[in-house]
């Protein structure tokens, strides 16, 4: 008798113990292709997350640093710069071939200034670049939204004694405070943050740019080829990389990623020792079915074939539905993980499929070669 034929007949003989059988790979493969898409789509959604908080290149003038001294006489040191930003080498920035990899280019303006009789820092900033540069900022009050219109840090804030609606005089020119930042910890608590173009005026400076922050999208995180290129574009600039945002969401993302294939190892480990209990169980209960086709004139070779062709099917079919449910279930609950639906991924159905079909067949091996090692003469004695 042909074995594969055998095979299925037993199958369909036994339901009940097949479908069992196949249960362990089912929801071990459906588990595991389920957390896989769920963490592919997440990953990317983590990912562009990470890349809407501030900038990871920051480009400014570069410059040498000078120790002054007349004779044996140390004056300190100063710093010369070679060159000076200007709104120019926006369009620079924004021609380099990894353009497509640019999430944003904001250049910043800073000066010193008596304001309302202190002397505070301006910081120049677009206003439609606060949202994408900034997406921290909490403001008490109302946004940045037009010319003569400031934000006040909070340290600022207190020193000059002024809230929303607010004004201060600066450069011969009154600005009204539209809103007060909350507190950051960071320099612009004590700065005043106004429209790029009012702190230029201010400073008489119409083009100057005191250094740009440059966000790359993250995604296999090209920053040292966008650093140099950058580089060439603007010979007279300092462009570096802010390693410690780079690396830091690159760790974030790489630890997401093995927190997901740690759990479906874990799902796929407990699916396979399903597997082995099971058809171990199931040799034992065969043991004068066994007995009597090693009688018959079944050989070893046959038995253990037979064993691999039953728990192959039963692998197959339950790992590509376990698959596809995994697949569906991940679909439909992706906006609960905060990440988009997308398209279903196949990637993970091929990998569950081909995982679910090696743990069924090596689940088989100590069974099937306990099997074709049991004699005639056991099988009678179980009688």
């Amino acid at each position: 008798m042909n074995i594969r034929k055998l095979a299925w007949k037993n199958l369909f003989r036994r339901k009940s113990r097949a479908v069992f059988t196949g249960l362990g790979i089912f929801l071990g493969i459906g588990t595991f292709v389920a957390i896989s898409s769920i963490t592919m789509r997440m990953e990317g959604a983590v990912r562009d997350k990470l890349d809407k908080f501030g900038a990871n290149i920051l480009v400014t003038p570069r410059t040498e640093q000078l120790s002054l001294g007349f004779g044996d006489i140390s004056l300190g040191g100063t710093q010369v710069a070679h060159a000076r930003l200007t709104g120019e080498d926006e369009r620079s920035i924004r021609s380099i071939a990894l353009s497509d990899r640019l999430r944003m280019v904001v250049p910043y303006f800073l000066t010193a200034a008596d304001t309302s009789g202190k002397n505070l820092v301006w910081m120049g900033i677009r206003p439609k670049d606060i949202v994408e540069s900034r997406p921290w900022w909490k403001v008490q009050g109302a946004e940045l939204s037009a010319p003569g219109e400031i934000l006040l840090g909070s340290e600022a804030a207190v020193a000059l004694d002024k809230g929303p609606g607010g004004t201060v005089e600066s450069g011969g020119k009154t600005f009204r405070v539209a809103g007060v930042l909350q507190p950051t910890g960071e320099k612009e608590d004590g700065m005043i943050i106004a429209g790029l173009d009012d702190v230029r005026l201010l400073a008489g400076s119409p083009d100057g740019v005191t250094f740009f922050e440059v966000a790359a999208l993250c995604k296999d995180c090209p920053v040292e080829g966008i650093v140099a290129e950058i580089g060439t574009k603007l010979p007279g600039a300092k462009v570096s990389a802010i390693r410690s945002v780079v690396e830091s969401r690159k760790a974030a993302v790489d630890q997401f990623r093995r927190l997901g294939f740690g759990v479906s190892a874990i799902v796929l480990t407990i699916g396979g020792l399903m597997v082995f209990v099971t058809i171990m169980g199931n040799v034992q209960e065969r043991t004068r079915e066994i007995g009597i086709l090693r009688a018959v004139g079944f050989r070893k070779r046959s038995i253990r074939a037979l064993l691999f062709w039953e728990t192959g099917w039963i692998a197959l079919a339950a790992s590509v539905s376990g698959g596809i449910l995994g697949s569906v279930a991940a679909f439909a609950g992706a906006p609960l993980f905060g990440a988009e639906r997308g398209r279903i991924e196949v990637l993970p159905i091929l990998v569950g499929t081909a995982i679910g079909l090696a743990l069924g067949l090596l689940g088989t091996l100590p069974p099937s070669r306990r099997a074709a090692a049991l004699s005639p003469t056991e099988a009678i004695r179980s009688l």
